[in-house]
């Protein structure tokens, strides 16, 4: 079994989130000196797996593999331009993330089911380990569910049911209601899966991904700062969206006054890296991409032109 050598890439990255020696990590592969951002490059699934597990032990949180989908929501962004250019169709874009995972991250695979009513997608995993097989499956719910979000039209979400009680932690994270099943299930109406990818979201994304990804890589730069991980992490988890600082702080092995005095002692604030983020944002399609104030104000999430105009006058004090 083989998984996409990037995938790999992306979790150590993760890991440094996590105080976690990367060079260490690296050390498990059979070769480790290995270009996991080359795409043609591939590693094992056993690989993958000691690597995760070691990450999951060290974050000592049940939940890892959820909070590192989310982290993965660039990624999603990426993913549902690819496969925007391949179908206009939400049900074809549904098997084309079943032969994704089939062909790149076989470790998880989605069966697909139908009535009258429901379209579900079932996600499975024959990894034997309950641990490691619960956060994976986690981790590709998550991706998943922003998957099916992005393509469904606006006003819709999938439904998603678990087979865990407490859906508390999934509810924080996805912004969905859970309801309990035996198999992990994303479920769409039916006539939702016959309708076209939302184009209008496309169209966003197209936008934004070029920033984002520029922004992740000028960041890079001073990564030791505290700040600019957590710059970093919030760039991670856009969706497009910008995460709240609950869902960032749930990345960290840090309390939310630990991270709210780390910042402090570098003289910012998670409010202050937010709006950083929303004014690069702004000025980046107002003035590069030459966009309206309403279109501005609406992809960046505010719901009247009079709030966007509030917050311009705020960065700018």
């Amino acid at each position: 079994m083989k998984i996409f050598a990037p995938y790999l890439d992306s979790l150590l990255e993760y890991a440094t989130h996590q105080n976690l020696d990367v060079n260490a990590l690296k050390g498990i592969l059979v070769d480790p000196i290995i270009n996991l951002k080359d795409p043609r490059e591939m590693i094992s699934g056993q690989e993958y797996m000691v690597i995760f597990n070691k990450i999951i032990k060290a974050a000592d949180n049940e939940y890892c593999g959820l909070n590192f989908g989310c982290y993965l929501n660039m990624g999603a962004l990426g993913l549902v331009l690819e496969i925007s250019l391949s179908t206009s169709s939400i049900i074809q874009g549904v098997y084309i993330l079943q032969n994704f995972l089939d062909n790149k991250f076989p470790l998880v695979s989605a069966s697909i089911e139908q009535d009258s009513e429901h379209f579900i997608l079932q996600l499975n995993s024959s990894v034997s380990d309950f641990d490691i097989k619960r956060n994976l499956l986690d981790m590709v719910l998550s991706i998943v569910y922003r998957e099916l979000k992005l393509m469904l039209p606006t006003g819709f979400e999938p439904s998603v049911k678990l087979p865990f009680t407490d859906s508390q932690p999934y509810l924080n994270l996805l912004k969905t209601e859970i309801a309990f099943n035996t198999n992990y299930q994303l479920i769409l109406p039916i006539e939702v899966v016959k309708k076209e990818i939302n184009n209008n979201r496309v169209k966003e994304i197209e936008l934004l991904l070029p920033k984002f990804l520029a922004m992740l890589n000028a960041n890079k730069e001073d990564n030791e700062l505290f700040s600019s991980q957590i710059r970093s992490m919030t760039l991670h988890m856009c969706a497009p969206e910008i995460p709240n600082f609950e869902q960032v702080q749930k990345q960290f092995p840090y309390s939310k006054r630990t991270i709210q005095r780390k910042l402090t002692l570098e003289g910012t604030s998670f409010r202050d890296i937010v709006n950083t983020i929303k004014e690069e944002l702004s000025n980046y399609l107002i003035n590069e991409k030459h966009l309206k104030t309403k279109d501005v104000a609406h992809i960046l999430g505010y719901s009247e032109s009079s709030a966007y105009l509030h917050a311009v006058k705020s960065w700018s004090n």
